[in-house]
């Protein structure tokens, strides 16, 4: 078993509203108790946790077979990022007490983190899958997919998933995708994707070592990832505060409801809105988006 300590602050209940925004979320399943099942692979092993939260930590434990020192510390890792517990959310708080817009919201969505996506392929798969279409249908082509060509446990008759590898996408055929409802494009983008990962031309650690310019900048590199998918990308996956995805029409939404007006706010306007937030853009979009569930 792995306990983690919980940061404050931390909100579990904000947590799992958001982890519960979607029934056809596959890559984890919530239950009632605060517990979370999730299925990892960490060197072609599949490993079955059961996370469950209590007031100060968390604990991992190991539902199918006990896991090395290794594999525990690389699903350490990727909880403790998933959760982002290591971000000191009193600067942020600090920063906005005075804002007009988010002092409300953290009043709201007290110890609300960003809920990442630790895996770059997932994050990057994700963004692409979202895009100019609304969350229901992104999830329900997410949810064709792993369940396509993602890693699958069975235990008592349940069958749990784990995102697919690269190198999985690569083998589906252009008919599957189809059959998915997926479009080319998105097709063409997801395999350059699945490409540039599985050849070793892109990785989250070589980008994580780049200042937030730089590494967005190879992210655009690739054919179908733009502005508003890198910066998503650098955001819920590689934990740049700074990322902050402008265009975003949840985003907008989120503002012309919070000042209460009858239009969306351009992007000019957003970016002037912003001022006060600077390098905590990524945590006030999270927080608007927050809410709008």
């Amino acid at each position: 078993m792995i306990s983690i300590p919980l940061p404050k602050p931390f909100s579990q209940k904000h947590l799992f509203q958001y982890l519960r925004r979607s029934k056809n979320e596959i890559t984890f399943e919530v239950l009632d108790n605060n517990t979370i099942l999730k299925l990892f692979v960490v060197d072609q092993i599949q490993l079955l946790t059961q996370i469950t939260f209590s007031s100060e930590s968390l604990q991992i434990k190991f539902v199918n077979e006990q896991a090395t020192e290794a594999q525990k510390s690389e699903i350490k890792a990727y909880v403790i990022s998933w959760f982002d517990l290591d971000t000191d959310l009193n600067s942020f708080y600090e920063q906005v007490k005075n804002d007009t817009i988010l002092a409300p919201l953290i009043k709201d969505f007290h110890g609300l983190r960003i809920v990442k996506c630790p895996d770059l392929f997932e994050a990057l798969s994700w963004s692409i899958i979202g895009q100019q279409i609304n969350l229901p249908f992104a999830y329900s082509c997410k949810k064709a997919l792993v369940e396509k060509v993602g890693e699958r446990f069975t235990s008592e008759m349940k069958t749990y998933y784990a995102f697919p590898k690269p190198s999985k996408i690569l083998e589906i055929s252009d008919d599957d995708f189809k059959v998915m409802k997926f479009s080319s494009q998105k097709v063409k983008y997801i395999r350059i994707v699945a490409e540039a990962i599985e050849g070793s031309k892109l990785s989250k650690q070589s980008l994580g070592l780049l200042d937030f310019k730089k590494a967005k900048t190879e992210l655009t590199k690739l054919k179908g990832i733009g502005d508003w998918s890198a910066n998503y990308t650098l955001m819920r996956c590689l934990g740049y505060k700074e990322a902050f995805p402008v265009a975003d029409v949840g985003l907008q939404n989120a503002l012309k409801k919070s000042l209460n007006k009858t239009e969306k706010p351009t992007i000019e306007e957003v970016q002037k809105m912003a001022i006060p937030w600077k390098g905590w853009e990524a945590y006030a979009t999270f927080y608007l988006w927050q809410s709008l569930l």
